[in-house]
């Protein structure tokens, strides 16, 4: 695919990407109220996301973006009617989870799994229940200095779409896709 498939590709996808994640103008509403027959959800807690080892996942966390852990826990032996009802491997036990919180206050539950069925494949950006997060920056410029300068595999250069949001994905050591999001100057 030639550079200019690829970029109109990304701006494709970018352009939909940014139509959910930009902030609403100021005095109005993205959704009317939802009918009574509805969840009355408002925002989004926390996000999970299992990881190989769960020392190396929050230390990289805490050191690359100052997350603190607020809660750790090993919960132990897991009853096989969990395991049935969560779809989980029979053979796997949950070790550990932690959530961390950042600085805005957004949350990320880390869940470590051991068993001998669990596959340690990350799935391609493209499977089906592949994943990635999404977290705003003040300055996209500087934060991807900072990933570079610590050697972070950066997954693309930063795009700019035409609202100016700003957008560029990085991986973690153990396969994970994070998006860092700058929201343009008129949303910020």
């Amino acid at each position: 695919m030639n550079t200019m498939k690829l970029a109109a590709l990304a701006l494709s996808i970018a352009w939909g990407a940014s139509a959910y994640a930009a902030t609403p103008p100021q005095g109005e509403s993205s959704m009317s109220t939802p009918p009574a027959s509805t969840l009355q959800v408002s925002v989004i807690d926390h996000v999970g996301m299992n990881v190989p080892d769960i020392d190396q996942a929050t230390h990289f966390f805490a050191d690359l973006m100052g997350a603190r852990v607020i809660s750790d826990m090993s919960p132990g032996a897991i009853p096989e009617q969990w395991k049935t009802q969560f779809r989980w491997h029979h053979s796997s036990e949950l070790q550990r989870f932690v959530m961390l919180q950042m600085a805005g206050g957004a949350k990320l539950e880390l869940f470590q799994y051991r068993g001998v069925e669990i596959n340690p494949e990350h799935p391609h950006g493209d499977d089906a229940g592949a994943s990635h997060v999404a977290l705003r920056t003040s300055d996209i410029d500087a934060s991807l200095a900072l990933l570079k300068s610590r050697h972070v595999t950066i997954l693309n250069e930063p795009i700019t779409n035409p609202d100016g949001v700003r957008w560029f994905y990085f991986q973690t050591p153990w396969g994970s896709q994070v998006e860092l999001v700058s929201l343009g100057t008129a949303q910020s």
